[in-house]
């Protein structure tokens, strides 16, 4: 493990580093950092990027290389079935009488818009889980995260010179639950998403932006 000054990118020697006051200054720069963001993550070698897991992918377009994958889940497909069960018992029981019966309910439309906006709600996620992607866009100075499905979605730019640490990281609730991010520490704002459900594809993602950021380190 390296350690990196986070302001210019010198390597650290061991006498500039401080555990016990959690502190380095840097000999190049002078600036004084805590030692957790000194840390660098491991060289990645090119390798690891010429044969991209089933689910993603790694291409060059004009100025910029895309990163992707799938964000499809294995709970999409139980999702799909109880939507289409919630939509038809909801949907078909409040609004599909009064379309047989050829007689309209005010109180009974009224009383199904909840259940009209959970059926949206439940399809829109079904959706993004089936069809939904996380695409990385990476040019000289940084790059755009994006998560959505088609051309809908959330873009988050980010820049190399901000990034002191990229890494993975696995949150645990009360419950026991886990939620994991894919982090990008320094970058303003913050960039904090979650990867791929599948760790071949997270461990591409995560490879694939380090490389190209110890490659913007090189040509600095």
């Amino acid at each position: 493990m390296k350690m990196l000054c986070p302001q210019c990118g010198s390597a650290l020697p061991p006498e500039a580093i401080n555990i016990v006051t959690d502190l380095a200054q840097c000999p190049e720069c002078g600036r004084l950092n805590r030692v957790s963001a000194c840390v660098a993550a491991d060289e990645v070698s090119q390798d690891v990027l010429r044969q991209p897991p089933p689910g993603t992918w790694l291409r060059q377009e004009a100025g910029e290389i895309v990163i992707g994958a799938v964000m499809r889940s294995k709970a999409a497909w139980i999702l799909v079935f109880f939507t289409a069960f919630w939509s038809g018992i909801s949907i078909f029981g409040i609004y599909g009488t009064q379309i047989i019966k050829k007689s309209f309910d005010l109180g009974q439309t009224l009383f199904g818009i909840p259940f009209l906006i959970g059926t949206v709600f439940l399809v829109g996620i079904t959706i993004c889980m089936i069809f939904g992607r996380q695409e990385w866009r990476l040019d000289e100075d940084g790059g755009t995260v994006f998560n959505g499905v088609g051309r809908f979605g959330k873009h988050r730019r980010f820049a190399w010179k901000d990034l002191t640490r990229i890494y993975i990281r696995t949150f645990r609730d009360s419950e026991g639950g886990t939620d994991i991010k894919l982090i990008l520490e320094g970058a303003s704002p913050k960039v904090e998403v979650t990867p791929p459900e599948r760790k071949d594809r997270q461990q591409f993602i995560l490879n694939a932006i380090r490389y190209y950021h110890q490659q913007w380190w090189r040509r600095k």
